[in-house]
C-alpha cells in the first residue's frame, strides 16, 4: 500500500501529465480525471503554483511554462519517471571502475548519479548542483565541481568560469542530458546561455553518451548544441519510434534501449 507521501507524488505526476496534453483544463475537469475532491485538488494546485509549475485563474489551470520553453526541473522530474530510472540503470553498465566522467545537469542524468554511490572507484566532474549534493562525501568517488553562474531552478552552472574549469580536464565519458533531439537538427536547447558550456563538455570527453527518454526525440529547440555526429551512444527507452531508431543507427550511433 502506498504511503500518504507516495500517493501525493503520484497525484502530482498525474496532474502534470494531464496538463501537458491540454492548453488549459478546468478545476472540475481535473478533479474528475484524477479522482480527488475539489478541496484536495485546490490545495495541490496552490502548492504547484507556489513552485512555479502551474497557473490557476478563474477556475482554469495550465502549465506555467510555454511549450516553446524548457519546462521547470521539478515538472520534468515527475514525467516518465519509470523510463528515466531504467535509462539510468542501463547507463550504469557503461561506467567502468577507474573512469573519469562528466555528468551534466538533467533529470535523467540524475537517475544515473543516484546509482553511483558504493559502486565503483570514480572521478566525477559535474556542473550540476543536484549531482554534487548527491555524491558529496560518497566513498570511492573523487568529486570535482565546475564553478560558474548558477541557473535558478535548474541548479546547473554555466558560462565563462564553468568553461574555464572544463578546459582543465579530459574525461573518458560524458553522460549528457538534453532538451531536444532531431535527426535533421541534432541536439538543441532553449537556454542559449548554456549552449557554449554544453559544447565545452562534449569537446572535453572521449565519448559522449546521451541519456534521454523517447519524448525528447523529434523535438527542436532554438539553439544548436552539437550535431548528431558528435554523439557516440544514446541510452533511451523502448518507446523510441522505429524510424528514429533506424535513422540514428544509420549515423553510426550506438543505441541502448532500456
Amino acid at each position: 500500500m502506498l504511503s500518504t507521501s507516495q500517493k501525493r507524488v503520484e497525484r502530482r505526476a498525474a496532474l502534470l501529465q494531464l496538463l501537458q496534453g491540454h492548453a488549459t483544463l478546468s478545476i472540475d475537469d481535473l478533479a474528475r480525471r484524477v479522482k480527488v475532491s475539489n478541496s484536495t485538488l485546490r490545495r495541490e494546485l496552490h502548492d504547484l503554483a507556489a513552485e512555479g509549475l502551474v497557473r490557476v485563474s478563474t477556475g482554469n489551470v495550465s502549465l506555467a511554462s510555454p511549450s516553446n520553453e524548457e519546462r521547470p526541473f521539478a515538472l520534468r522530474a515527475l514525467s516518465n519517471r519509470t523510463e528515466k530510472a531504467r535509462i539510468g540503470r542501463a547507463a550504469l553498465d557503461l561506467v567502468q571502475n577507474g573512469d573519469t566522467v562528466f555528468i551534466s545537469g538533467g533529470t535523467t542524468t540524475l537517475e544515473l548519479a543516484k546509482l553511483l554511490p558504493g559502486q565503483r572507484r570514480l572521478t566525477v566532474i559535474t556542473n550540476a548542483v543536484r549531482v554534487l549534493n548527491l555524491l558529496a562525501d560518497q566513498p570511492g568517488i573523487d568529486l570535482v565541481t565546475l564553478g560558474g553562474a548558477v541557473r535558478p531552478g535548474e541548479q546547473t552552472m554555466h558560462g565563462h568560469l564553468t568553461e574555464l574549469g572544463v578546459a582543465q580536464f579530459r574525461a573518458d565519458k560524458l553522460f549528457f542530458g538534453i532538451e531536444a533531439i532531431s535527426l535533421q537538427h541534432g541536439l538543441t536547447h532553449s537556454q542559449i546561455p548554456e549552449v557554449s558550456t554544453d559544447r565545452a563538455l562534449v569537446g572535453a570527453a572521449t565519448q559522449t553518451i546521451v541519456l534521454a527518454d523517447h519524448t525528447k526525440f523529434g523535438q527542436v529547440a532554438p539553439a544548436l548544441v552539437v550535431p548528431l555526429e558528435k554523439i557516440q551512444v544514446i541510452v533511451t527507452d523502448r518507446d523510441l519510434p522505429a524510424d528514429v531508431l533506424q535513422g540514428l543507427r544509420a549515423k553510426a550511433i550506438q543505441i541502448i534501449l532500456a
